[in-house]
């Protein structure tokens, strides 16, 4: 190949590389942002199956079963297309923002009868996914399980988060979380399941089947009926307790917390544990919920009663399951049990007894037993029934009925009045009477106290006796026993003295007899004395100190310099001689 086609054909080759490139980039690029999802469209393959939505096996054209995710793809524009949609996001709420507001009196009285719980904020939601392909479900399916191919709403829910759902796919509906706030607890009830396999609760028994209707023959009226059952012979018709998996009510409650429930397959009710108010009040003039019954003597008697009631959270199930929920509790239980009793009770009290201070507290200690055996055996707990007010009323038809009234309140004051100034007179007698003997008894603790007091200072000068006289003893004691250490201490003093003159002489003495003992010694070295002497003289002899003077050779000035030499040989000679 010539040399001048080489550049060409690499310049062509880049043009070529940068088309492709910039056709990848401008006309296959997909970006998908942070808060979408991409749904591919295919454009050609396999043609889709009858009622078929979107494509479930490869190569099949039409819109794809999965989803591209945020981020940068690269599609081949010719085979496909694609759509962006917004992600899916289920809300997490914001638990910082949860509040609970208690309300007290007749409001508190209405969100307790319409299941309100005062519970407000932003709560987290749920997901409901409800599938739009797949196979027909079958008859009276609601739910379906993930994986099944089956149309219909998904048996489990999208807890709060971000999801890439295809809305070709799937529908998502938002509904709120369960939230069951601190002092509530959940009743559970399966929407779908089972039926369970007793449907009476009384004895265990089941319903009995109904007898036929027949058809009257000619001739014949309709007017004979079957008999009456009788009253023993009635069945309890309350559905009972559902177990995991049946439809009804569950026996196990939901404590405090968030639960993701799909509204579906469960229904949750909040029940508030602990205790609640109810009251049978007068509102106002055109409302009243007074409790009104006729006194033993006839009088009108009008009662306001307030109960504290409540449920236990091992009950809660049960009573839901038979009331329906907290405003059938109050209506068929709480609010007729409290009417009937107060008017059975009411009815034996005179109409004086309801003024009487005693008598009232009687009254209200009744209706709270009896109000708590009964309701107690129906999964109901009373803690108190409170007689607010009474109002009494003269019989109706009777003239001056408001007189009468007034009379009977004025002659039971008196009469109050009266026992009340007897019960003061008595007292203030009493308590002269203690006045007088308090008087007399403070007396007798001020001679008391000085007799403490004389008694005391006795002691005091006796134990001060005492004291002194143990301290010179001490004293004395103490002084005898420091002569005797003082004692012992100079005769030690004396003994050490002696001991180191002892000690002084010996070393001296001895010392001495080593220089002798040396000396003695030196001169058997030497052996005589005379040569001891001599070396003791040359060993301290000085020669600097002497200064001769040259006479000329021969003479005996010249050899004074070899004194000392002569006189050393001339003793080591006598030595000799000496030793021989």
């Amino acid at each position: 190949m010539k040399r001048w086609l080489i550049m060409p054909l690499v310049h062509a080759t880049w043009i070529v590389l940068l088309i492709v490139l910039a056709t990848l980039w401008f006309a296959c690029r997909i970006e998908v942002a942070d808060d979408q999802c991409a749904v591919l469209i295919r454009k050609m393959g396999k043609p889709l199956g009858e009622k078929q939505m979107v494509a479930t096996e490869p190569g099949q054209r039409g819109i794809q079963e999965e989803v591209l995710g945020p981020g940068r793809y690269f599609y081949n524009p010719i085979v496909w297309d694609w759509e962006l949609k917004p992600l899916t996001v289920i809300p997490a709420g914001n638990p910082g923002g949860w509040k609970w507001e208690r309300e007290h009196g007749a409001a508190r009285q209405e969100m307790v009868r319409t299941g309100q719980s005062g519970f407000s904020g932003e709560f987290p939601q749920t997901g409901m996914v409800t599938y739009k392909i797949g196979r027909d479900p079958e008859p009276g399916q609601v739910v379906v399980d993930r994986g099944s191919g089956v149309r219909g709403v998904l048996r489990e829910v999208l807890t709060p988060g971000t999801y890439k759902i295809n809305p070709y796919v799937c529908d998502v509906e938002l509904c709120p979380a369960v939230v069951i706030p601190a002092g509530f607890v959940g009743v559970v009830t399966n929407l779908f399941g089972a039926e369970p396999a007793q449907m009476a609760v009384a004895a265990g028994e089941t319903v009995p089947a109904a007898p036929p209707v027949v058809a009257p023959e000619a001739g014949e009226t309709a007017t004979t009926l079957p008999p009456a059952p009788k009253r023993e012979e009635l069945i309890s018709m309350v559905r009972p307790l559902a177990k995991p998996g049946e439809r009804g009510t569950l026996e196990d409650v939901l404590q405090p917390g968030v639960y993701f429930i799909n509204p579906k397959l469960q229904k949750v009710t909040p029940i508030e544990i602990g205790f609640n108010e109810y009251s049978q009040v007068k509102v106002n003039e055109k409302e009243s919920y007074r409790i009104v019954f006729p006194s033993d003597t006839g009088f009108t008697i009008q009662v306001e009663v307030t109960v504290i009631w409540g449920i236990d959270p091992r009950h809660a199930a049960q009573t839901i399951n038979t009331y329906g929920n907290i405003d059938g509790v109050l209506d068929k239980v709480v609010g007729p049990q409290l009417r009937s009793i107060c008017r059975n009770i009411g009815s034996t009290y005179a109409a004086r007894d309801f003024i009487h201070g005693e008598k009232r507290e009687e009254f209200q200690r009744a209706l709270t037993a009896e109000l708590q055996r009964v309701c107690r055996a129906k999964n109901i707990e009373v803690l108190l029934a409170l007689i607010r007010e009474i109002e009494v009323h003269a019989p109706p038809g009777s003239p001056d009925t408001g007189d009468v009234t007034e009379d009977l309140k004025r002659t039971i004051q008196q009469s109050y009045i009266a026992i009340e100034k007897q019960l003061t007179k008595q007292k203030q007698r009493e308590a002269a009477t203690v006045k007088a003997h308090l008087e007399e008894v403070r007396k007798e603790v001020g001679i008391a106290q000085e007799t403490v007091a004389a008694q005391t200072r006795v002691l005091v000068a006796g134990t001060l006796a005492e004291g002194e006289k143990s301290a010179a003893q001490t004293d004395a004691q103490a002084g005898l026993e420091v002569a005797e250490i003082q004692q012992e201490v100079a005769q030690l003093d004396a003994r050490r003295t002696e001991i180191l003159g002892g000690a002084r002489t010996d070393v001296e003495k001895m010392k001495k007899q080593a220089e002798a003992d040396g000396y003695k010694l030196l001169i058997n070295a030497f052996g005589t004395a005379q040569a001891f002497n001599l070396y003791t003289f040359a060993e301290h002899f000085q020669p600097e100190s002497i200064q001769l003077v040259f006479a000329g050779e021969g003479t005996f000035w010249t050899d004074l310099s070899r004194l000392e030499e002569v006189g050393a040989a001339r003793l080591l000679q006598r030595r000799e001689k000496t030793g021989d």
